[in-house]
């Protein structure tokens, strides 16, 4: 497990430094983001099934998509930013200052918009999570490789 903390660098040159969560604040958060967008990605996804009929596709996506905008409203992405955004794992150095805790005023002054709140949150996923995409294959592998019926 890699140690110490993650820069990252918006395009106003502002520094966000990133540690890497505890063990018990990761589950908790990777739960949390699991539950409000991979159950309604996969909700778009089944709806699009192309063996149905275009009519019953489209009808079953329209449903797919009023669900995930009631799972996904303002609120719910605004407490979700805060908790993946969480300050005792990010701090921020806003036009070369000394780096602070994020908190939402900072938030606020060191970035320029939407765009680069959702850039430093997918950073902060990719620091926490990615291993867990690119090392879960071997271990799912390893658990398969062993087994044998006979």
């Amino acid at each position: 497990m890699a140690t110490g903390r993650q820069e990252f660098v918006l395009e106003n040159g502002n520094k966000f430094y990133i540690k890497r969560y505890d063990a018990f604040l990761s589950l908790r958060i990777l739960g949390e983001v699991q539950k409000k967008f991979l159950t309604p990605i996969a909700a778009l996804m089944e709806a699009n099934d192309v063996n149905s009929p275009s009519e019953t596709r489209l009808e079953n996506i329209l449903k797919a998509v009023e669900k995930a905008s009631i799972s996904l409203d303002g609120e719910s992405l605004v407490a979700l930013t805060r908790t993946v955004l969480n300050s005792q794992f990010i701090s921020v150095s806003i036009d070369g200052d000394q780096p602070q805790m994020l908190d939402e005023g900072a938030l606020n002054l060191a970035t320029d918009g939407i765009y680069d709140v959702i850039a430093l949150i997918v950073e902060v996923l990719r620091v926490n999570y990615s291993e867990l995409f690119t090392r879960s294959r071997n271990l799912i592998g390893q658990a398969q490789e062993g087994m044998a019926i006979h």
